[in-house]
């Protein structure tokens, strides 16, 4: 079991700026101004010595339960069994470490851009590195920065939880955890302070005071079950290298036909819900698109596979749909809004994996594909993600857990519908009355 951590204040070591003190004592003061997690990062350090050094740095950390992070270096955590690694784009690859380092290690990978992002979203990790957010003279060999939007948008679109990487000090860690960021990366800050203690207690109070929890991450990890099954159905894994057969996607697109007719109104019953025009206008489109984009797309599959649609609703489907026009008939935008959100989030975020581990050369289902991963309707869902966290934050507990709930009932429900395209009647698919069992 891989050990928790917490990303809020991630420190990187770096001998050079550390003002002549050993590693020992940066690492000990940063601990009493309440560093949570250390990445030791020693470039030109002989292999013996790198592991000495890790050997040091984790006997100070036990103690309080601070994970010891490794960068780059595989072999130096195991061999000072450091409870994980950091790596870049240019190192080791993940599924490399993952063989390697076993299920119980932490691996962090650095992102440099949406791409990277996009990738890493396929991948296990335990967290990325959004790097960088801004220029630093530390890291001269990093790609273009991200700059705020930017990290706004890297971290509306990662899975996973997110460190900012890069510039990271007091005058940019209120703005940088205003984005939603897991924490920030510091490396001078902390290494080059005159008293270590003290201005990493001043860091962790900025960290603290503007953190914001995301209620999409919250709700995205209690699913992450859900996600890791959908992932894993035969269903995807064979439309991804294009062997599903014609008459499993048939059935498929059968019920997403009324499933489709069923999202037109739920959109235009969603938008009637909004409060500004600028809101509405934007789950209008929504509808639009399901009606015109997503209609087309269905229109040429149905012709080109002779695909029948005159059937009658699968109980997955009828379900499905009656679920979510329950959300919305509470009449409260923010429960209504989750309940719609996994057919958006979901397709979108399962379009993207595909899209980046899919064989599409000569895939028959290449404009499924790429219906649910380009760029207009990723970057649509993450507006609509952005939404729902701002509603969130102003929310009672008690509409924060009716959201949760509609939201992981209705991801059950993608789940299921994916199944039932796959095995029709031939299973049971009550596992969508137990919520419970899947968080």
């Amino acid at each position: 079991m891989r050990k928790d951590f917490d990303l809020s204040l991630y420190l990187v070591t770096d001998r050079e700026l550390s003002l002549g003190r050993s590693l020992e004592e940066v690492v000990t003061e940063a601990v009493k101004g309440g560093a949570t997690i250390v990445q030791l990062r020693e470039k030109d350090a002989p292999t013996g010595e790198f592991i000495e050094l890790a050997r040091k740095l984790k006997e100070i950390l036990k103690p309080a339960g601070i994970p010891l992070i490794i960068n780059d270096r595989v072999d130096v955590a195991l061999a000072a069994d450091a409870d994980g690694v950091h790596i870049g784009q240019s190192d080791m690859k993940y599924e490399d470490a993952r063989r390697l380092l076993g299920n119980d290690k932490i691996i962090g990978l650095s992102v440099e851009n949406i791409n990277d992002i996009d990738i890493a979203n396929t991948l296990d990790v335990d967290y990325i590195g959004i790097s960088p957010v801004f220029g630093t003279p530390t890291k001269t060999d990093t790609a273009q920065p991200f700059g705020l939007e930017g990290l706004r948008k890297a971290v509306a679109q990662s899975i996973h939880p997110t460190v900012g990487i890069g510039g990271m000090n007091a005058s940019t860690a209120a703005d940088v955890m205003e984005t939603g960021c897991g924490g920030i990366a510091v490396v001078s800050a902390i290494c080059s302070a005159e008293n270590i203690a003290k201005a990493t207690a001043e860091l962790r109070k900025l960290v603290e005071e503007n953190k914001k929890e995301l209620w999409s991450k919250e709700v995205w990890k209690k699913s992450e079950k859900i996600y890791s099954a959908i992932l894993g159905q035969e269903f995807l894994k064979e439309m991804s290298d294009g062997t599903l057969s014609d008459e499993v996607f048939g059935r498929y697109i059968a019920q997403d036909e009324i499933y489709l007719k069923n999202y037109y109104h739920q959109m235009t019953m969603l938008s009637e819900l909004m409060e500004s025009k600028e809101e509405k206008e934007l789950f209008l489109a929504f509808a639009q698109s399901g009606m015109e984009g997503e209609k087309a797309m269905h229109d040429m599959l149905i012709d080109k596979y002779g695909i029948e649609t005159k059937v009658e609703a699968s109980k997955v489907t009828a379900d499905y749909n009656a679920h979510i026009c329950e959300g919305i008939a509470t009449g409260n935008k923010c429960i209504a809004l989750a309940a719609v959100l996994p057919c958006m989030w979901i397709y979108n975020r399962v379009g993207l994996h595909i899209l980046n581990t899919a064989k599409l050369d000569d895939n028959p289902y290449k404009e499924w594909i790429l219906e649910y991963g380009n760029e207009e309707f990723t970057n649509g869902v993450n507006t609509v993600l952005e939404m729902v966290d701002k509603w969130a934050a102003q929310a009672d507990e008690k509409t924060r857990e009716q959201m949760d709930y509609y939201y992981l009932k209705a991801a059950l429900y993608e789940y299921a519908f994916w199944d039932w395209g796959y095995f029709a009647d031939t299973k049971s698919y009550s596992y969508t009355d137990s919520l419970q069992e899947w968080l």
